[in-house]
């Protein structure tokens, strides 16, 4: 089935070509940025906050909020803020149809983090000398990658997930199983605009585990953290079941923590 599926690409890429998704430059592959679009999306600069990855001072550690409140995660990142070419080729994925899109975003997003021993054993270290990213040095504890939930509704409305076929391109990336270990209870409203009080009401309890987590590590992905209120109550579910610490990974960071 495979092999059928890539000899019908290379069919319609001799037909129609590919063409970067911005620019509409020509593309050997079916990777659908090329290296100068994808060059532009907007990146964090500078240092971010251990916690939540939101961009802070120099010389801070925390944002104000994680300095005050704690999270339900070990540590979050996002590859920039929800802007410009980035948050474009999110909502191309998330509202438009463009399911490719998830292979150069998923391959973004597992550029964050690599799962290989090194000199410390910190969950994560700065290469800032390298670039303004933060990447993560998890050592391997990484047991599972999985998304948060799609709502019910949206999902028969849309026929797939954004943030799963994030997660699947992730795992595949860093050689981890992919598996659905969250279900939403309910659907609950579009949480796009809505203040943080509502969404934290609106979410509570929307989540459970399918099954116990036995301690194991997870890697969290979903499109865009705003207030947090989703992936929160996501990792609640998810510590509730009984698994250990949970690593958030999202494409952008829109607003607050």
């Amino acid at each position: 089935m495979l092999v059928m599926e890539g000899i019908a690409a290379g069919l319609v890429g001799l037909l129609a070509p590919p063409r970067c998704f911005f620019c509409g430059a020509p593309l050997r592959s079916l990777y659908p940025l090329c290296p100068d679009c994808e060059e532009d999306l907007p990146r964090w600069a500078g240092p971010l906050c251990l916690v939540c990855g939101r961009g802070v001072e120099e010389g801070i550690d925390l944002c104000p909020d994680c300095a005050v409140e704690g999270r339900p995660y070990a540590a979050a990142r996002t590859l920039g803020p929800y802007e410009a070419g980035l948050r474009r080729l999110i909502q191309a994925l998330k509202y438009e149809g463009e399911r490719a899109l998830a292979r150069p975003l998923g391959h973004l997003l597992a550029a964050l983090i690599t799962t290989k021993a090194r000199r410390h054993e910190e969950a994560f270290v700065l290469n800032s000398e390298k670039d303004p990213f933060v990447t993560w040095c998890l050592s391997g504890s990484l047991s599972v990658v999985t998304c948060v939930p799609a709502d019910p509704a949206r999902l028969r409305a849309r026929g797939y997930h954004a943030a799963e076929l994030l997660a699947r391109v992730v795992a595949q990336e860093l050689g981890l199983p992919f598996g659905n270990l969250l279900r939403k209870r309910r659907s609950t409203p579009p949480q796009v605009g809505r203040p943080r009080g509502e969404r934290l009401t609106a979410l509570v309890g929307a989540f459970v585990a399918r099954r116990p987590g036995q301690g194991k590590a997870v890697l969290l992905v979903d499109d865009v953290i705003t207030t947090g209120a989703t992936v929160a109550e996501a990792c609640r579910a998810l510590g509730e079941a009984g698994y250990g610490e949970v690593y958030v990974l999202a494409c952008a960071q829109a607003g607050g923590a």
